[in-house]
């Protein structure tokens, strides 16, 4: 069920959220900057928009959510001391976004909709304020705010704070040049096309954090794929 999004800004403040966070590859995360927008992955694919694959994306088709705009309530790789599937780059957007009257009715699931086989529609979503107000958790990954109202995507110009870029640590010695150094450049350029100016701040691990070591053994299938600023 739908909320206002004044009605969910309020409901999330109170649970001490303060910022939503959307993470995505450097493919997809340039597209969103040169239009100043997130996209959603359906509205991507059928204005041929260059974007990487997601392990969701089956489900969000089956599931009438390919068209929707995801957004999370933390940090999943600084929560979690791993990667997010979804992609290297993290959009730090301010709360404030909820209030900018261009988002549409907002929708709060209460799982990913990779695990909603066999889930009733009440296991799928919070289904009132009520249920919201009782049984939203801060940082529980599976509860994602998601923009269902916005004609598929969302005018971020104004409520990006800054993105936050993972270091695999990883030189590519036939370029001579690192990842990082890469990705970097790509969202750069991708800035300047889309009048953006915002800080791009490299990741900075707890040391118990396994992200480098998941980089590196899945280099060809995962990271470079992540990383790489063209369709390999």
């Amino acid at each position: 069920m739908h909320l206002s999004p004044r009605a969910l800004y309020n409901i999330l403040s109170d649970a001490g959220v303060t910022k939503l966070h959307h993470a995505n590859s450097i493919i997809t995360a340039s597209s969103f900057l040169r239009n100043g927008q997130l996209i959603s992955r359906g509205s991507l694919e059928r204005n041929k928009g260059l974007q990487s694959e997601q392990y969701t994306d089956s489900d969000d088709k089956r599931y009438s959510v390919w068209f929707d705009v995801f957004t999370d309530s933390v940090d999943i790789h600084k929560r979690a001391k791993r990667i997010n599937k979804y992609g290297p780059v993290l959009f730090e957007l301010d709360l404030e976004i909820l209030k900018n009257g261009g988002t549409g009715k907002v929708w709060l699931s209460k799982l990913n909709p990779s695990k909603w086989s066999g889930k009733s529609y009440s296991e799928r979503w919070f289904t009132s304020k009520k249920d919201v107000e009782e049984n939203f958790v801060y940082g529980r990954f599976d509860q994602m705010i998601i923009f269902r109202h916005c004609g598929g995507s969302l005018d971020i110009k104004n409520h990006l704070n800054k993105i936050i870029l993972d270091d695999p640590n990883i030189h590519l010695t036939d370029r001579k040049v690192d990842l990082y150094s890469m990705a970097y450049g790509a969202l750069k350029l991708s800035m300047s096309e889309g009048g953006i100016d915002i800080p791009i701040e490299k990741r900075s691990c707890h040391r118990n954090c396994t992200c480098e070591k998941y980089y590196d053994e899945n280099f060809d299938d995962h990271t470079m794929k992540m990383f790489y600023p063209e369709i390999i």
